[in-house]
């Protein structure tokens, strides 16, 4: 090949190369990743507020596990419907003393006045948790007759009685709904179901579902057919209830009259402080006036305890 022939080799072997490069670089490219996935799938940092508050919860979850002791157990948080843990419900209360205190600072101008109000939190939460239980019981109760009613016609279907368990508690309310859906659930596991339903009757405090739970387990111990003892069961408890519900329209009298009886004094107390200014000064300034006080409060409270229960009738 001639010098002619190779000059034209190599040009055009320049060309190529060149036109490569060039479209390499300002050719269409291969889709690039974009710079937000090329950082990473870290979740993005919570407010400092949320990080804070993250941090005081562990922290009080620590002391109780080093400590080994909590105001509410779990067992109590379950009956009261409250789904968090007793670590988180002790730091709220934690926060609400802080709160209380400055507030009762602030309002009353005296520590003396602070402290009052932050001891009252705790107190109030305890109340609180049980205004709730008692709530969530009582509501159970309610329904309770329904739920075998349906319970009794599911199996005259033919449905077993795990699966007419898990079938109403579709169908029901709270707290019947999350109790069912639990016993399902532990049985599904291994757990017996008569185990698990009396555990729940404990848990809901309902002597009722317990005898439903006993004649379960009899029916299974000596056969028969479930849904005639599901309608005799079903029409005792209905049977006990109207009962029930008679003694306590009986008993509301004497209910409301404790009460009244209860606030009296304080009542007047108040009335007669607002009215003359200074007249029951030597009954909380005096020793003798401040013993007598100390006595009544006393009897005050023997009172209260034995008036409720009188009206405090069990059925």
């Amino acid at each position: 090949m001639g010098p002619t022939g190779l000059l034209v080799v190599g040009t055009g072997l320049v060309a190529a190369a060149v036109a490569a490069i060039a479209y390499a670089v300002l050719g269409s490219a291969v889709p690039r990743i974009s710079a937000d996935r090329r950082r990473g799938t870290a979740a993005p940092a919570a407010p400092l507020a949320v990080r804070a508050y993250r941090g005081f919860v562990d922290g009080v979850d620590g002391v109780v596990r080093a400590r080994g002791w909590i105001p509410f157990r779990r067992s109590e948080l379950e009956q009261a419907g409250i789904r968090r843990s007793a670590s988180t419900v002790l730091a709220w209360i934690l926060l609400g003393v802080v709160v209380a205190f400055l507030v009762g600072l602030l309002l009353f101008q005296s520590l003396l006045g602070g402290l009052l109000l932050a001891l009252l939190v705790p107190v109030v939460a305890k109340v609180a948790v049980r205004v709730l239980t008692t709530r969530r019981c009582r509501a159970f109760e309610k329904q309770l007759d329904p739920t075998l009613r349906i319970l009794a016609s599911a199996l005259r279907a033919g449905q077993s009685l795990t699966i007419a368990l898990s079938s109403v508690a579709r169908d029901a309310e709270d707290p019947m709904a999350e109790e069912l859906n639990r016993i399902v659930n532990e049985n599904r596991v291994g757990r017996d179901l008569v185990a698990a339903m009396l555990e729940s009757a404990e848990r809901m405090r309902s002597e009722d579902f317990r005898w439903f739970a006993e004649a379960v387990e009899v029916q299974r111990d000596t056969g028969g057919n479930l849904n005639d003892i599901i309608d005799v069961v079903a029409e005792t408890l209905r049977d006990r209830a109207e009962i029930r519900e008679k003694i306590n329209a009986y008993a509301s009298e004497g209910k409301a009259s404790m009460w009244v009886l209860m606030a009296l004094p304080i009542g007047l107390g108040v009335a007669y402080s607002v009215m003359r200014p200074g007249y029951i000064d030597p009954l909380l300034f005096t020793g003798i006036g401040r013993l007598l006080l100390g006595i009544s409060a006393v009897l005050y409270a023997i009172g209260f305890v034995w008036m409720r229960n009188v009206v405090d009738i069990k059925v």
